[in-house]
């Protein structure tokens, strides 16, 4: 799985990819629309490197209002509404609603694989 982050409305081209990434987290968010405790909504955090992270703040600056999309093969799996500056190198994404518990689960753990391995050959390219 390789990720992509784009700007909602700009250009076709990520702001970042899959080589910015360094980590993963994933965890629920309360869905108010719904009294059934069982639905949930999922979200997935993304760290990015240092040099990303600077990027990041920037873009979220020049951006408010805006959301960016986290687009895997093609298709938007989440979104982050842009309401003020991500200084931290963090970037949270609230994923479809149309991602059920295994779902969530089996793209944070594909997610996690491919960034893993994916840092580890950076690492050894240095």
């Amino acid at each position: 799985m390789r990720p992509r982050i784009f700007l909602e409305g700009a250009s076709p081209i990520p702001l970042f990819d899959e080589y910015d990434i360094k980590g993963i987290q994933m965890g629920t968010v309360d869905n108010i629309l719904s009294q059934d405790e069982s639905d949930r909504v999922y979200a997935i955090w993304l760290s990015l490197d240092r040099r990303s992270a600077f990027h990041l703040q920037k873009e979220t600056v020049r951006h408010l209002g805006k959301r960016f999309q986290l687009v895997i093969d093609g298709q938007i799996i989440g979104v982050h509404p842009i309401e003020k500056s991500v200084s931290n190198g963090i970037l949270p994404f609230i994923l479809s609603t149309q991602l059920n518990d295994s779902g969530a689960q089996y793209l944070y753990t594909q997610l996690s694989q491919s960034i893993f391995n994916l840092q580890s050959e950076l690492e050894i390219s240095k």
